[in-house]
C-alpha cells in the first residue's frame, strides 16, 4: 500500500533530515513517498488543485504562512487528515487544538520517536484503507470504496477502474491490482479484467454479466476457478 507524506518546512536541511527518517521506515505492505514543500502556500495550492496526502508534517514557524495557518486552510479540504507539527517551542501548542493536530514533535527531532509516531498513523490508516482502493493520476490522489467497484480493466499500462461513480484511469499493472485485492473478493477473470465478486449477476461459458448490465469476457482457463470462488462467496454472504 502506497502512502504519500507531505513535508513542509522552510529550512531545507530539516526537510532532508526528515525525508531520510521516513525512508528508513520499513513495515510489511507499507510504501512511502515523501513530497517536500518549502512554504505553506505551495502545499495549500496542491489542495486547491485537488491533490491530497495521507499525512502532513508541518514546521510551526514558517513564512508567509505558519504551521497553524497552513493547517487551518488545509482543513477546509480534509478534516480527517493526520497533521504532525514540528516545532522548536511548545509556545503555540494550544493553537494545535484549533486545527486538530495529531501530535507536536519538538526540535531537534528524536528519530526513533518520530518514526514510531508516523508508523502508528500509517498502521491506523492502513486498517481503514483496506476498505478502499487508492491510486493516483494526473489529477491527484483518489480513494474508492472497494464495495463500489465493479471491475478493473487493463489496456497496456493504463488501468480503468469502473465504479458506481463512473470510470477513472490511472497507470499501473493489472497483476498488482489482482494481488492487492485478492483477499477482498476480487478475482481475475481474463488477462485484462479483475472483477468484484459482489457485483457478478451471472456467469456464462465465456462471459460474466455484472449488476450494472455490463458483459465482460471470461477466459476459458479461469472459468472453473471463478465459479468455485463465486460459490464460496455466495455461501459466505447469504
Amino acid at each position: 500500500m502506497m502512502f504519500y507524506i507531505a513535508l513542509c518546512d522552510d529550512e531545507w536541511p530539516v526537510v532532508e533530515l526528515l525525508t531520510g527518517y521516513l525512508a528508513e521506515i520499513k513495515s510489511p505492505g507499507l510504501q512511502l513517498e515523501s513530497v517536500p514543500f518549502l512554504n505553506g502556500r505551495e502545499l495549500v495550492r496542491q489542495y486547491e488543485r485537488g491533490h491530497k496526502f495521507d499525512i502532513i508534517i508541518l514546521d510551526m514557524l514558517m513564512k508567509p504562512l505558519n504551521g497553524i495557518e497552513t493547517a487551518r486552510q488545509i482543513r477546509q479540504y480534509d478534516t480527517e487528515l493526520p497533521i504532525l507539527i514540528v516545532t522548536g517551542t511548545v509556545e503555540y501548542a494550544m493553537d494545535g487544538y484549533q486545527v486538530n493536530a495529531y501530535r507536536y514533535i519538538l526540535k531537534p527531532v528524536d528519530k526513533a520517536y518520530f518514526q514510531e509516531e508516523v508508523r502508528t498513523i500509517l498502521t491506523s490508516i492502513a486498517r481503514v484503507q483496506n476498505k478502499y482502493f487508492s491510486f493516483t493520476n494526473e489529477k491527484g490522489l483518489f480513494k474508492v470504496k472497494t464495495t463500489d467497484i465493479y471491475y478493473f480493466e487493463s489496456n497496456m499500462r493504463t488501468l480503468s477502474v469502473c465504479h458506481q461513480g463512473g470510470k477513472t484511469d490511472f497507470t499501473g499493472k493489472i497483476s498488482d491490482v489482482e494481488e492487492a485485492l485478492a483477499e477482498q473478493d476480487f478475482v481475475r477473470i481474463h488477462k485484462s479484467y479483475v472483477v468484484n465478486l459482489k457485483h457478478i449477476r451471472n456467469i456464462f461459458k465465456d462471459t460474466v454479466t455484472l449488476e450494472n448490465g455490463e458483459e465482460l469476457p471470461l477466459s476459458r482457463h479461469r472459468s472453473k476457478e471463478l465459479r468455485q470462488q463465486f460459490l464460496t462467496y455466495m455461501k459466505d454472504n447469504i
